[in-house]
């Protein structure tokens, strides 16, 4: 029997259709074994059965899930969807750098997300 996620994941598109949330995954993980890794823990999300580093709430709506592996640190910024649906909108995925360069991921997230809300 398998288990029923308490949510389900979509990752952002632009109005224009652009899948870039499923390109950056694609382009910063390149089909490694991260990219298992990150399944597992968007999984553990959906499902509610995060640990205590999973995630971290930042306030106004966005989420960061976290990442560690081999040494390198990625993140996947996210959202509950707006709309009261059980739906967890990925906004954003990175391989974490300087402060500057996360700071600046974290504004095209609420960015995102921002354009997102305008559209629904």
């Amino acid at each position: 029997m398998s288990e029923v996620p308490q949510s389900t994941w979509q990752l952002y598109c632009t109005e224009s259709g652009a899948r870039v949330v499923s390109r950056e995954i694609r382009d910063v993980l390149q089909g490694k074994p991260p990219l298992l890794e990150l399944s597992r823990l968007m999984w553990r999300i959906e499902h509610g059965r995060i640990l205590s580093h999973d995630v971290r709430y930042l306030g106004k709506g966005l989420h960061e899930a976290r990442l560690t592996y081999e040494g390198n640190e990625y993140r996947l910024y996210y959202s509950v969807s707006p709309k009261g649906e059980h739906v967890l909108l990925g906004l954003k995925f990175h391989k974490k750098g300087g402060q500057g360069a996360q700071d600046r991921s974290v504004e095209v997230a609420r960015a995102r997300l921002a354009e997102y809300k305008s559209r629904i």
